[in-house]
C-alpha cells in the first residue's frame, strides 16, 4: 500500500501531471518538456527524476538526449494510464500543453521536410 501512496505522492503535483499528459502522446527530452511547459529546465529535471523514480515515467536511456515516455508497462492496475484518463479533456492548461505539442512537432517535421 506505501508504494501506492508513493507514486499518487509523485504524480500530486500540476506540473507533473501535465508532464504525464505530454508523455502519454509522445517520448520527449526535458527540453521539449520545458519549451512546451513554458517551465525552467532545472525544475523539469526535477519532476521527470522524482516521476521516473516512482516508475510513472520511463527513460528511453539513450543519449543524447534521454527522452521519457508513460511506464505502461508495469503490472499497477493501470495506475499511469488511469492518471491520463482523469485528466479533463476542457482543462485549460492540458489543451494548451497538448496545442504547443502539436505546433512542435509541425515545426520540427516542417525543419525536416525543408532540409531533405
Amino acid at each position: 500500500m506505501m508504494m501506492l501512496v508513493n507514486r499518487l505522492r509523485m504524480a500530486a503535483h500540476p506540473d507533473r501531471i501535465r508532464i504525464l499528459g505530454l508523455c502519454a502522446h509522445a517520448d520527449l527530452t526535458v527540453c521539449e518538456l520545458a519549451k512546451i511547459l513554458d517551465l525552467p529546465r532545472k525544475r523539469v529535471v526535477q519532476h521527470v527524476r522524482l516521476l521516473a523514480g516512482a516508475d510513472l515515467l520511463f527513460c528511453s536511456g539513450q543519449r543524447p538526449p534521454l527522452s521519457y515516455h508513460l511506464n505502461t508497462g508495469r503490472t499497477d492496475g493501470g495506475l499511469v494510464q488511469l492518471l491520463i484518463d482523469l485528466l479533463p479533456d476542457d482543462d485549460a492548461y492540458h489543451k494548451q500543453d497538448l496545442e504547443r505539442l502539436e505546433a512542435s512537432h509541425d515545426s520540427c517535421s516542417k525543419g525536416t521536410a525543408a532540409s531533405s
